[in-house]
């Protein structure tokens, strides 16, 4: 009895563990859509495209899903956030729901789909896949992921404003097979485009968001419904397509509890398992052949009601299809047998201009041989009315060839809300790539996701608030938001805004003398003294000459631009000579040379400051070298005021007053030029070269070397 305890025990635990684990996994289960409206092409301007994503935006948040969207993308922020998108679904988890909608223009080439962005300029034929995205590049990593479901919805089949050169491209989007665990619908059939609408949104956006706000509809149900609202909408002009792999339930929306009852509609599948003769009327079985959207659902009818006013158009849809699935396997095989033979059956088909070009790439003749073995396509040969209704440029199932349809039974859809009878424009986008927010909101509260969705959207009172207070939380794309601003590189001159951080180093400032700059440094003393002379007349500006005694050159500038003061009084400074300054002179100067002429070189080399130079002894001019700073000289040296002069500090503007001259000291002439005369004037162009003096006296107890006084 202990053992059969313990065995229920242990089972009830095994499904326990496997209920809540079940329980875990669907409350794990996240959505994610990609939400892009294009409406400003360079070649046209769409009245609805962009208003068809905000509105289908805010049907999906209240979904459930967690929703990136944008308007008006070029080539490169569109591939950019398609990249982000699939990153972001695949970092989900095995449970992730994807969704993709494209509100703008597309194209099919060579039996592929493309998207335009906004950016695009498409000449002729072959641009179209250098200027347009390949839908395919996409959707494929998209049904690699390891996700249950994956939507993609093109409301793009629209007739092209593009130059399509000598060889137009077919119109509408081409038939393509969806991959397993993905579902693939256009707003218009394959090889179709819809009529131009005025807005401000579009029959099949609003259409899918009625079906999402009316809660509990499983995938086909709701897809099977929204084209009979279409075509109801559009008269027939648009007559949508939609293809599914998808395995098992999948729903977009459920109602909530006290929420108003369904409407007494048949179940689809009641209605699918039914034959076309066996509809009461024409008007059912129009609507029955109309939600199957397949080759025997339409001849069906036509073998039932071969002269009904819906014929004709039934009749387009079925020659239509035939063309779309015969190209569909013609691509698929990629050879000059397929290419010829669909030339053979679609002579003036609208993919003439594919199979030419495919045939050339293929290095094959446009006439094929005689003897060739015709490519089974798998459904039989178009009957010769059926050419009627494809070789034609645009096809469109309006006008007058196209009696209107009927309206669709209650059984088969129900009336609809008065809410989307007719929907107010959404107020104007602030933001560029934001999508338009519509006014109200399209999802009645009673309608709500599956219990299983766990919403990862931004909090409530996040930033984005919509119209009327509601909140937006649809997000761009980053590669929008993260994109770096319009204007020149870094490094470019550009100035940082008043109040924000600079981007680039600041150059170090040098110092500067005057008012506002740091005092200069003083120079290092001189111990020559020099021979007055007789004062050289004033300077032509006006201004008394400071100095009493033979002038010589100023000391350089240091590297920071500042000025140096002298021991002595200072002449107006000269031109530096070329690869050198002129140093202080301690003897007389040499006659100048000719105006405009290079100043002679000195025979003492400069010391750098601040040690101080001693000059070698007598008679023979020497170079002096820098020697460590002696101890200071003693009183004698420095003449003491009032009779002596102070140490002036020159600045560059204007001089100081001139001192008393100071005591005589005999000096020796440089032996190179001629003694000069008693006075010499100074001229302000150029400065004297100076010479070898004989050194002071040693103070006493000291005694002449070759380094000084010791």
């Amino acid at each position: 009895m202990t053992k059969f305890a313990r065995a229920a025990a242990l089972w009830l635990l095994v499904i326990l563990a496997l209920t809540l684990g079940q329980h875990a996994s669907q409350a794990a289960e996240q959505r994610f859509a990609l939400v892009i409206g294009n409406d400003e092409y360079r070649a046209a301007k769409l009245a609805t495209s962009a208003n068809d994503a905000g509105l289908l935006a805010d049907a999906l948040q209240s979904a459930g899903f967690t929703v990136t969207g944008a308007r008006n993308l070029d080539q490169a922020t569109l591939r950019e956030s398609f990249r982000e998108f699939i990153g972001q679904v695949s970092a989900a988890g095995p449970d992730a729901v994807a969704l993709v909608y494209l509100a703008g223009i597309g194209l099919q080439f060579n039996g592929e789909n493309y998207f335009v962005p906004v950016d695009a300029d498409i000449q002729r034929d072959v641009d179209v896949p250098l200027q347009a995205i390949r839908i395919s590049d996409f959707t494929q990593p998209l049904a690699s992921l390891p996700g249950r479901v994956k939507i993609v919805i093109l409301d793009a089949a629209r007739q092209n404003p593009f130059a399509g050169g000598n060889q137009p491209l077919a119109g509408g989007l081409a038939l393509v097979e969806p991959m397993r665990s993905m579902a693939i619908a256009f707003n218009a059939a394959p090889g179709t485009v819809a009529p131009d609408e005025q807005g401000p949104y579009g029959a099949y956006a609003t259409s899918l968001t009625e079906m999402i706000a009316a809660g509990g509809l499983g995938l086909d149900d709701l897809f099977a419904r929204l084209r009979l609202r279409v075509s109801d909408l559009t008269q027939g002009a648009e007559i949508p397509w939609y293809a599914s792999q998808i395995d098992g339930p999948f729903f977009m929306t459920e109602l909530a509890a006290g929420a108003p009852p369904p409407p007494n509609v048949v179940p689809i599948a009641d209605v699918r398992a039914k034959p076309i003769r066996d509809f009461p009327s024409v008007d059912d079985a129009y609507a029955a052949a109309l939600d199957r959207d397949t080759i025997d659902g339409y001849e069906q009818f036509l073998a039932v009601y071969p002269n009904s006013p819906y014929s004709e158009r039934i009749g387009g849809m079925l020659a239509v299809r035939r063309e779309a699935i015969i190209w569909r396997r013609c691509v698929i095989a990629d050879t000059p047998p397929a290419y010829w033979s669909y030339l053979r059956r679609y002579p003036n088909g609208p993919h003439v201009w594919d199979a030419q070009r495919r045939l050339a790439m293929l290095a094959a003749a446009y006439d094929p041989p005689p003897d060739f073995a015709y490519y089974d396509f798998g459904v039989p040969p178009p009957p010769p009315y059926e050419l009627g209704y494809v070789d034609q440029p645009v096809i469109i199932f309006a006008g007058p060839r196209y009696a209107p349809p009927p309206r669709p039974p209650l059984f088969f859809l129900p009336p609809r809300p008065r809410e989307f009878a007719g929907l107010p424009p959404p107020p104007p986008q602030r933001e560029r790539f934001a999508l338009p927010t519509p006014v109200g909101p399209a999802v009645p509260a009673f309608v709500r996701p599956p219990r299983s969705v766990e919403f990862r959207g931004p909090p409530p009172g996040a930033p984005g608030a919509g119209p009327e207070g509601r909140q937006q939380r649809v997000s761009l794309p980053t590669a929008v938001t993260g994109a770096p601003p319009p204007g020149p590189p870094p490094g470019a001159g550009v100035r940082p805004a008043p109040g924000g951080p600079s981007t680039l180093t600041p150059l170090p400032t040098p110092p500067r003398a005057g008012p506002g700059g740091p005092p200069p440094p003083p120079p290092p003393p001189s111990n020559a003294f020099v021979k007055p002379g007789s004062p050289p007349p004033p300077p032509p500006g006006g201004q008394p000459q400071p100095s009493s005694v033979k002038p010589s050159p100023p000391p350089p500038p240091p590297p920071g631009g500042q000025p140096q003061p002298g021991s002595v009084k200072p002449s107006p400074p000269p031109p530096p000579p070329p690869g050198g300054q002129p140093q202080p002179g301690s003897v007389k100067p040499s006659p100048p040379p000719p105006t405009g002429g290079q100043p002679l070189p000195s025979t003492v080399k400069p010391s750098p400051p601040p040690p101080r130079n001693t000059l070698a002894p007598p008679p023979a001019p020497t170079t002096v070298h820098p020697a460590p700073p002696p101890p200071p000289p003693p009183p004698a040296f420095h003449p003491p005021p009032p009779p002596p002069p102070a140490p002036v500090t020159v600045h560059p503007a204007p001089p100081p007053p001139p001192p008393p001259p100071p005591a005589p000291v005999t000096v020796r002439p440089a032996p190179p030029p001629p003694p000069p005369p008693p006075q010499i004037q100074q001229r302000p162009a150029a400065g004297p070269p100076p010479a070898a003096a004989r050194p002071a006296p040693c103070p006493p107890g000291k005694r002449p070397t070759p380094e000084g006084c010791k």
